[in-house]
């Protein structure tokens, strides 16, 4: 139960990135984002393993405690005992990582599905920007048929044009092969068929964190970190193992047991300082990201007045069709832009609350 209490605080954080639609108006061929997340979780294998993998070790942790039949004080006082509180000791810890293992998993599905949902909703937007220059390729090739059947233009400046035309169409069926591509990666994540459509209904919306105290930032990150955790529980195994002579069925040496625990203790220490890096890591992206957002809207800002005013002076014959379709492309281009930095922005931030899942998802 703590586990789905887990994922369900995780799955509604990220519906605070997303603007609101009431159930009322989904149909079967419409996806919300949490909609998408529940239907990953459902459908991940990984999360399946994981599941079993924590009935697995407790069944393995049961028998061996129950082989033991009693819980020694102090060092045992032979091998066989040994042995078998040691093979209990690593089980239980095994188990113990075994569930955190699966809120990883889950965390990462998580992840990965709004990875995925925006990537999708970005490649729709890459075939609007392909289409639109298409549009304008074609235009221009027609100007320019005019042009040089009446001498106005060389054949090299013809064929510049043809040449642009045929670009401009590859470029649109690669984005829409582009399209399927990354529609088949997210219907087969939530157990759709490739050839299936969803609406994506649930728009991503840029909400900054601000400066942050950084150090407090990275602190909480490594009070919640399963590898950190995992770390420091192994350094406390092995200070109990450094106590036993006989666990491994011969005798070890006070040294080697020493130098074990030593091991054990720098591992630890860099598993802390991979995930302090990774987060001040992840934090500064997503400053960066910040400082961005206004130049990136202003440009789209630009594009929209630009596509107005060509409009206006095609209506009164000073622009051409093809100043229209250039604006067209600069603003379908600046949307895009947009969309992208948002995008990266919600993931980050959610990378920024689960570094963990983060590398998973990247992985």
């Amino acid at each position: 139960m703590k586990q789905l209490a887990k994922i369900l605080i995780f799955v509604m954080s990220l519906l605070l990135l997303t603007q609101t639609v009431h159930a009322s108006e989904i149909t079967k061929s419409q996806l919300t984002l949490d909609q998408a997340i529940a239907k990953a979780l459902t459908n991940s294998k990984k999360v399946e393993k994981a599941t079993k993998e924590i009935d697995r070790l407790k069944e393995i942790r049961d028998y061996r405690n129950d082989q033991l039949g009693y819980t020694p004080i102090g060092s045992p006082d032979n091998k066989y005992t040994e042995m078998a509180w040691s093979n209990l000791l690593s089980t239980d810890l095994q188990w113990r990582m075994a569930m955190k293992s699966l809120d990883t998993e889950q965390d990462t599905v998580a992840l990965n599905t709004c990875l995925n949902y925006w990537k999708v909703q970005q490649a729709i937007m890459a075939v609007d920007v392909a289409k639109e220059s298409l549009n304008k390729a074609n235009l221009d090739l027609l100007k320019s048929q005019a042009s040089y059947k009446f001498g106005l233009i060389t054949n090299e400046a013809y064929l510049g044009a043809e040449t642009k035309q045929k670009s401009a169409k590859t470029a649109f069926e690669k984005a829409k092969n582009d399209l399927d591509t990354t529609y088949a990666k997210f219907n087969q994540l939530i157990g759709l068929r490739p050839e299936d459509r969803p609406e994506l209904l649930e728009e991503v919306t840029f909400n900054p964190i601000g400066e942050q105290n950084i150090e407090y930032v990275v602190t909480k990150v490594l009070e919640t970190s399963p590898d950190v955790w995992l770390a420091n529980e192994n350094v406390n195994l092995q200070k109990y193992l450094a106590d036993l002579t006989m666990y491994t069925g011969e005798y070890r040496p006070y040294e080697a047991r020493k130098i074990e625990v030593e091991k054990a203790d720098l591992d630890a220490v860099s598993a802390k300082e991979a995930a302090d890096l990774l987060t001040r890591s992840l934090y500064y992206n997503i400053r960066t990201l910040e400082e961005k957002h206004p130049t990136v809207e202003k440009s789209l800002d630009l594009a929209q007045e630009s596509l107005r005013i060509a409009e206006i002076k095609y209506q009164v014959g000073l622009a051409t069709k093809s100043d229209v379709a250039t604006a067209k492309v600069s603003l379908v281009e600046a949307k895009l832009s947009l969309l992208a930095l948002k995008s990266d922005h919600a993931y980050l931030k959610l990378a920024l609350q689960k570094p963990w899942a983060y590398l998973k998802a990247g992985s």
